[in-house]
């Protein structure tokens, strides 16, 4: 949607792109959420009526306006699509480089507009399948450390150390007795698919897999922590460790981190949802959040 060399347009998304937008579909996949199928073209009066009167505009109207508008459409002339890109290239920007386009303004800002035969599709859509197969190994992280984070969301740090020490005995901790043998962390990391990972690292920002990074090194070492905690016998507080407090800087600001030490419990939890939501919000998922 153009006038003269101008895009004016907005992509609209159907179905919502996040949680509380207009028709969000929480079934829906990122890359369907952002496959060309659920976007529609508007004018930016048309995109703000739909989205505030989601009664009216439901997503089976929305789709036959899109096969309407379709139908109705008439083709552009190469030229004048060469010759918009042309007038562009100085101030384009490659858009959803983790996420996807977002149901924003369509201009030289935020989008790249390529001439007929662009392969920038394949490639957008190959993006938000990384962002997705990183998130659902960050979802296997979770369930293979999730004791690690159980314990430390009940217990305090005293009566872990009682326990290592042997001065006081919790049978909550037998469900990290597994932690005894030294290669339990490195295996859950592995069957989470760490190693995996690495394929996805050129579709994403270097922003993006940094947070990644994080998330899992987080994990891994807490986990490691609990078997020096069994051969030391005494808690190995991850609060005082210096590879956790480096790892949690890279990635979240100096006072949030403090922050995190000071909690008594849950603190492990709380640091994996800062770090999520920092994913989400590089993803493109969520809005810039201040810690």
């Amino acid at each position: 949607m153009a006038i003269d060399d101008t895009l004016v347009g907005e992509i609209c998304h159907i179905k919502g792109a996040r949680l509380g937008s207009a028709r969000y579909d929480p079934a829906q996949s990122a890359v369907e959420r952002h496959h060309r199928d659920n976007l529609v073209l508007m004018c930016p009066t048309h995109h703000t009526v739909i989205d505030d009167d989601e009664a009216s505009y439901s997503v089976e109207r929305l789709l036959q306006i899109k096969r309407d508008h379709e139908a109705n459409a008439t083709t552009v002339p190469e030229e004048d699509v060469s010759r918009i890109a042309i007038s562009l290239e100085q101030n384009i920007s490659t858009v959803g480089q983790t996420g996807g386009l977002s149901a924003h303004t369509v201009h030289a800002a935020n989008i790249t507009v390529q001439a007929p035969g662009s392969s920038s599709n394949l490639l957008n859509q190959r993006q938000i399948q990384a962002v997705e197969n990183l998130w659902q190994i960050l979802r296997k992280f979770s369930a293979e450390f999730s004791m690690v984070v159980f314990v430390d969301t009940i217990l305090l740090q005293e009566e872990m150390n009682a326990h290592f020490s042997g001065a006081r005995d919790l049978p909550l901790m037998d469900s990290i007795l597994e932690y005894r043998n030294p290669q339990t962390a490195i295996a859950k990391m592995t069957k989470a698919g760490g190693e995996e990972a690495a394929a996805e690292r050129p579709f994403v920002s270097q922003r993006l897999w940094s947070i990644f990074f994080v998330i899992q090194a987080v994990y891994g070492r807490t986990g490691l922590l609990l078997t020096n905690s069994f051969k030391e016998e005494r808690y190995v507080d991850w609060r005082s460790d210096s590879g956790c407090d480096q790892l949690l800087r890279a990635a979240l600001p100096s006072h949030a981190v403090e922050h995190l030490k000071a909690l008594q419990i849950s603190g492990i939890r709380t640091a994996l949802d800062y770090l999520e939501d920092q994913f989400l919000t590089e993803a493109g998922m969520r809005k810039v959040q201040q810690i």
